[in-house]
């Protein structure tokens, strides 16, 4: 029987704050956040972490911590348990600043790393051991499972399938953050792209949306997925492996047959390429 990762996202400034209002610990989980990253930890995403823990594991999920209080003192909650049986569920983190990178070393089972290339995987794999030297468990990079999410697609127009995932990387320049913290945009900046993501970023906010999506770089919707020929695919691969990358998440598109076909023809390269190195 296999094993389910849990996964835990890192907050991106300018989204998780209207979400999070709607429950009523948020603004004081928020304040003490906002106090506690003054340290330069995320303490918000540790803590999340040991309440997860502790909740797979079978304990009541009571916590007082320096950001999250639970149950919230003075409301009507009450310490519960999970109805599910304990059992080991690996947790995975979604980090892209340095600061969560390392703590995903320090804590985590997983990563996953979005907005990745790996021909620069030196924007993010050094911040990963940092986190697993300061744990002090012994553990390598190599402990710790590198999940990166890829679009796959095979095709012999890699130019207009370059474009198109690259116009899709818009929104997440533009919008997912505020103008002067967006951890994606801090992500490709580290790897090269910081003019590209300050011009498209402007366009956005200008309201010229359609010039931001035309504005992204080709590469950002090549490299950071698996486009073109079979051959290419299989180059690409190669560099995930070299990179140390242990586990891409497939995003297949078209309807169920295209998407078993185009499983099928991934995983034939990616055996292949992985018998390179037997």
């Amino acid at each position: 029987m296999g094993r389910e990762p849990l996964g835990q996202l890192a907050p991106t400034a300018g989204l998780a704050d209207p979400i999070q209002r709607l429950v009523e610990v948020a603004p004081v989980v928020e304040a003490r956040q906002r106090v506690v990253e003054r340290e330069g930890r995320n303490i918000g995403v540790q803590e999340g972490v040991g309440e997860r823990q502790r909740s797979v594991a079978g304990e009541k999920l009571e916590y007082h911590g320096r950001v999250y209080d639970l149950p919230l003192p003075g409301g009507p909650g009450r310490a519960i348990r999970s109805m599910l049986p304990p059992a080991p569920v690996p947790i995975y983190i979604a980090a892209l600043g340095p600061k969560n990178l390392a703590l995903t070393g320090e804590l985590a089972d997983g990563w996953i790393g979005n907005a990745f290339l790996p021909e620069r995987a030196d924007a993010f794999l050094p911040f990963l051991e940092e986190g697993l030297a300061e744990a002090g468990r012994g553990r390598r990079l190599a402990d710790l499972d590198l999940l990166i999410p890829v679009a796959v697609e095979f095709t012999d127009d890699v130019d207009e399938a370059a474009a198109r995932h690259a116009r899709g990387y818009a929104f997440t320049i533009g919008a997912m953050g505020s103008k002067d913290t967006n951890f994606y945009n801090a992500a490709f900046t580290r790897q090269g792209f910081g003019d590209d993501v300050a011009a498209v970023q402007d366009l956005w906010l200008a309201g010229r949306r359609e010039e931001a999506a035309g504005r992204v770089p080709l590469d950002l919707g090549l490299k950071t997925n698996l486009l073109g020929t079979p051959a290419m695919v299989k180059e690409r691969l190669r560099l995930y492996r070299r990179a140390g990358i242990t586990t891409l998440q497939a995003k297949l598109d078209g309807d169920l047959q295209h998407k078993v076909d185009t499983l099928a023809q991934l995983i034939d390269l990616v055996t292949e390429v992985n018998e390179e190195d037997a």
